[in-house]
């Protein structure tokens, strides 16, 4: 029996033996598995094969950049700003909007209802003048332009010359026809009929600086500037801007304010329009022309008087 025993013992602890081994090395490889720090769990069976290390998706942290966009991206295009369709043409006389000019003449008797002296300063003493004289809602308008000019920024603004009737307004052109030529009279002066000082809406200031003058320099000015800034605020325009004169056919005119209203005022002010883009019917008078054609019968005897004047036979 003792020899029988010795004979089964050899096997069985080689198998003992091989047991312990694959056991423990299982073991081992359920510790390498489990992340850094933790304790091995010796109850969990791991299989022998280990699965190939995945790397986790990180999110940008916030003070990253944005990736760049693909090529497959279209970039974002810009609104496009569309010009203001033009307003249906005023020539509604009644109305504080309507458009004068070259084209769009006012009627040899046309005269503006409710001219009044407006409650403002002027460089001259008779007041009762129509060049003094507004309508009524023009006038009022002007008073708060320049009170405000005044309360606001200590600027004191004069009225120089508003209203001029249709026989004025021959005078001065007629003048200025045969003193110096149509070019120069249409340049700075307006026909008869095509003033918008006919319209009682209208008036040029200016300041004791330029001498009451009115001077391109006046733009310059304290005052031309804050009128500049603020006239649309009650209502009225610079009426010929700088660099529109292809456009109103007319010279630059910082001094010449035109009363349309606030809300008009307001839009033109904000667009930079001039009446003849906002009822889109730009001049289509070309400078050779105005250079050439008198916009008056020059063959009429109240010209000639005042031809005669200056060109004595």
């Amino acid at each position: 029996m003792k020899h029988l025993f010795h004979s089964f013992r050899l096997p069985f602890l080689l198998c003992a033996i091989g047991a312990a081994c694959f056991f423990g090395g299982c073991e081992k490889k359920a510790e390498l598995s489990e992340g850094p720090g933790k304790p091995p769990s010796a109850t969990v069976a791991v299989a022998p094969s280990v699965s190939p290390a995945i790397t986790p998706f990180v999110l940008p942290s916030p003070t990253e950049a944005p990736p760049p966009p693909t090529l497959t991206e279209s970039p974002t295009e810009p609104p496009v700003t569309k010009a203001p369709t033009p307003a249906l043409l005023n020539t509604d006389t009644s109305t504080v909007t309507y458009l004068v000019n070259r084209e769009y003449p006012l009627p040899e008797d046309f005269v503006p209802e409710n001219l009044i002296t407006p409650d403002v300063l002027f460089p001259f003493s008779d007041t009762s003048i129509d060049k003094a004289k507004m309508t009524l809602e023009a006038g009022k308008a002007l008073a708060l332009l320049f009170d405000a000019a005044y309360e606001e920024a200590g600027l004191t603004l004069y009225g120089v010359s508003a209203y001029r009737s249709y026989a004025r307004q021959y005078t001065i052109y007629a003048t200025n026809l045969a003193r110096y030529g149509a070019a120069h009279a249409n340049r700075y002066s307006a026909a008869p009929g095509r003033s918008e000082h006919q319209t009682g809406l209208t008036i040029d200031i200016s300041c004791a600086s330029e001498d009451f003058l009115l001077e391109s320099t006046f733009a310059d000015t304290p005052e031309g500037i804050w009128t500049a800034g603020n006239a649309h605020r009650f209502g009225f325009i610079l009426r010929y801007p700088e660099e529109k004169e292809h456009i109103t056919g007319y010279n630059y005119e910082p001094w010449h304010l035109r009363y349309v209203g606030t809300e008009l005022a307001a839009l033109l002010y904000e667009t930079g329009l001039t009446l003849e883009e906002y009822y889109g019917v730009p001049s289509t008078l070309t400078r050779e022309y105005l250079d050439t054609t008198p916009f008056i019968d020059t063959a009429a005897e109240s010209y000639l008087s005042i031809y005669t004047q200056y060109h004595p036979e």
